[in-house]
């Protein structure tokens, strides 16, 4: 039986038909407008309870369940987050401060410095508390902060500016970011983490599978993806290339910090602390001391991109057309890894042709032509390039008509 949508309407009519059919031959004194109300109210029931046992269907599968919470006989419950507990992949993760180290320039040495005193930059607008109270002895002193509020809006660089919220005449009341040790992160949404409980769901561990490695990676904050392999130069030996969030990693190169972090996700189970993840046998700590020498960043392939003959719209409007779409279809390039990697739908292949397409698509939605489109790799022409291990592509420079597009 085909479950259909049916509105109020249509069943209130579906059963006035019936009643008249059925009881009116026989109870000739039943009213027309009480058939009318009754058929009004069975169908209001029908399609509430055909609505409930609709959504009560779709909360059976994780690619349809419910991210909200919804009270269910006096318990609160989210669906999808429920399925994610029930399969091991746990809440969604909340997000992380921004943690870094400021200079500040001592005017009075040997006075105290305590904890939870207050700094805010200007621009971001964030507040800043010190971490650890000190004893300011030397001329200049390295301070440990964290933001005040979780998420990327509070995300500093080196060499920003951050200034003491009330002057405290112990130092000077601009300070500089010296380092940052750990970038922010906003909380998990709602397609991030049904990405993960999908994955989980369709690839449960299997005891150190290619999947297991990239599911374990997953559990490290700050992981985009990561591309598993066989290392030739040792028997037992897997390679584990880590690619980083890009709101947080520029060109998606992760850090030495975050590399360690994926090493130790890969043995370490977080919520236990025992080495239940890998299997004993194989190596991504060849130096056994944790420093994971075998987990490696990605390697970013940057291409250029030559489109020429463009005729019809002005150039500035072709660039804002084609531009994104060209750097999507580069960024959806990744290498292959068989038994890992969709056989269906291969992206190892960075193609002129490809890109060609693409650009077609995008220029006929603002009515503009273009003559030739050419690829370049370091330096040289090329057609086609298919992307190693750990290879992933990113489009360097568009140049239109000769001149490049910013």
């Amino acid at each position: 039986m085909a479950f259909e949508n049916k509105t109020i309407g249509e069943i209130r009519e579906l059963l006035i038909n019936s009643f008249q059919d059925k009881f009116n031959k026989t109870f000739r004194i039943l009213a027309k407008s009480f058939i009318k109300v009754i058929s009004t109210v069975f169908a209001a029931v029908y399609v509430t309870l055909h609505k409930q046992i609709g959504w009560l269907f779709l909360q059976l599968f994780p690619e349809t369940a419910y991210w909200g919470e919804v009270n269910i006989l006096g318990r609160r419950v989210r669906p999808l987050v429920k399925w994610g507990i029930l399969i091991g992949v746990g809440e969604p993760r909340n997000g992380t401060q921004w943690k870094g180290s400021i200079k500040v320039t001592v005017t009075h040495p040997g006075a105290p410095l305590v904890a939870g005193t207050q700094l805010k930059s200007d621009i971001t607008g964030k507040l800043y508390i010190t971490e650890d109270g000190i004893t300011l002895e030397h001329p200049t002193e390295l301070i440990p902060v964290i933001c005040a509020d979780n998420g990327t809006a509070g995300n500093l660089e080196a060499g920003d500016i951050i200034n003491f919220v009330s002057p405290l005449g112990i130092v000077q009341n601009a300070a500089i970011v010296d380092e940052v040790i750990s970038y922010a992160i906003e909380d998990e949404t709602e397609t991030e983490y049904r990405a993960r409980v999908v994955s989980r769901f369709r690839s449960p561990p299997m005891g150190g599978a290619l999947s297991d490695y990239r599911r374990w990676s997953s559990d490290v904050l700050g992981v985009l993806n990561t591309y598993p392999c066989k290392d030739v130069e040792t028997p037992s030996g897997v390679i584990i290339y880590v690619a980083g969030i890009p709101s947080i990693f520029p060109d998606r190169i992760p850090t030495s910090d975050l590399l360690r972090q994926v090493g130790r996700a890969c043995t370490f189970d977080p919520e236990t602390g025992k080495a239940t993840r890998k299997p004993l046998t194989a190596v991504i700590d060849p130096g056994f001391d944790e420093t994971y020498r075998n987990i490696k960043p990605v390697i970013i392939k940057s291409f250029d991109v030559y489109i020429d003959g463009i005729i019809g719209v002005p150039i500035t409007d072709f660039g804002n057309a084609v531009h994104p779409v060209i750097e999507n279809y580069f960024l959806g390039r990744e290498s292959y890894i068989r038994g890992l990697s969709d056989d269906n739908n291969k992206t190892n292949i960075v193609s002129r042709n490809n890109i060609a397409s693409v650009t077609d698509q995008s220029s006929i939605t603002i009515k503009a032509e273009f003559g030739s489109i050419t690829l370049r790799l370091d330096g040289a022409f090329i057609t086609t390039y298919t992307l190693g291990m750990g290879e992933l592509a990113k489009l360097n420079r568009l140049y239109l008509n000769g001149g490049l597009h910013e």
